[in-house]
């Protein structure tokens, strides 16, 4: 530790580039983190919402319909079934236009069709089930919101690059930066490091007080970025959660079970977060002047 806060001293500005742009990385790679669990989260809920909606004719039996439901179960594709009777259709019907008696005399169960709500587990699925549908008999009608699912599915597929990109550019630059301020202090210590080579000392004896420099700028760096993200966080929770009423919970990626929720954020994901931050900060300052000590540092 002594070593690190001599280098530190020797070298202030280039520590201090360093260790600005170690934050800067982990704080925005952080909150892509979890915007990204966020918009995987959300996106899941998203596009759990569009559904093929098939209408029989009424003259259908339902043992053919409860046929076709089950058949759909079992092909693995299919999160949620809800079937709708003759006599549950007449119920929504009544409801719907309770303030109407007149409306409510000209119906009757025998003339409403029986349905069933098929939620995929992809929307890609969507457009299969549709297909399969139209051909069984006794349907009348399939209703599916091809270009809505058709867009989310863009969209969903576009967000999902840009984020990676913008995290492997970050990355990009911390090993830049890194690299270039390592051998700036190495070229301070040239001298040093010649006499050390003339002793005899080995190349991982010269290399080690960079790496430890490296690992705890990391893990200051990840500290300090964790800190200040979740601070804004909470001081902004209040907003979100009105903005985002209706929305229960959001899990981390398919880790629900497991209690892992991005919104609201469980304790056990806010944890998750930091281990992550941290390990990322460590293993980019490790890496970074390993890069550059193997370089520059050499029998």
């Amino acid at each position: 530790m002594n070593e690190i806060l001599k280098s530190i001293k020797r070298t202030p500005y280039q520590s201090l580039a360093s260790f600005m742009i170690l934050f800067f990385t982990l704080f925005l790679s952080l909150f892509f983190f979890s915007l990204t669990s966020f918009s995987y989260g959300f996106l899941s809920y998203v596009e759990t919402k569009p559904e093929v909606t098939v209408y029989f004719d009424t003259k259908t039996k339902e043992a053919d319909i409860l046929k076709i439901r089950d058949t759909m179960t079992k092909s693995g594709k299919v999160s949620d079934i809800n079937y709708t009777s003759q006599e549950d259709a007449l119920k929504i019907y009544r409801e719907l236009n309770k303030d109407n008696p007149l409306l409510l005399e000209m119906v009757s169960a025998d003339i409403l069709p029986s349905s069933l709500g098929i939620y995929a587990k992809k929307p890609v699925y969507l457009s299969e089930i549709a297909e399969y549908l139209k051909k069984q008999p006794g349907v009348d009608e399939v209703e599916f919101q091809k270009n809505i699912v058709d867009k989310l599915i863009t969209v969903t597929s576009i967000m999902r690059h840009i984020t990676m990109f913008i995290f492997l550019f970050l990355i990009l630059i911390s090993f830049i930066v890194l690299m270039t301020t390592t051998a700036f202090k190495i070229a301070l210590k040239k001298d040093e490091i010649e006499l050390l080579q003339l002793l005899g000392a080995s190349n991982g004896y010269i290399r080690q007080p960079f790496l430890l420099e490296g690992l705890t700028f990391g893990f200051v760096s990840a500290t300090v970025a964790f800190v200040l993200f979740y601070g804004i966080f909470f001081y902004l929770q209040p907003f979100l959660n009105s903005y985002l009423n209706g929305i229960s919970t959001l899990p981390f990626y398919n880790f629900g079970d497991l209690g892992l929720y991005v919104w609201p954020p469980s304790m056990s994901y806010i944890l998750i977060s930091f281990l992550a931050t941290s390990l990322f900060g460590m293993a980019i300052g490790l890496f970074g002047n390993l890069i550059a000590t193997s370089k520059y540092i050499k029998s």
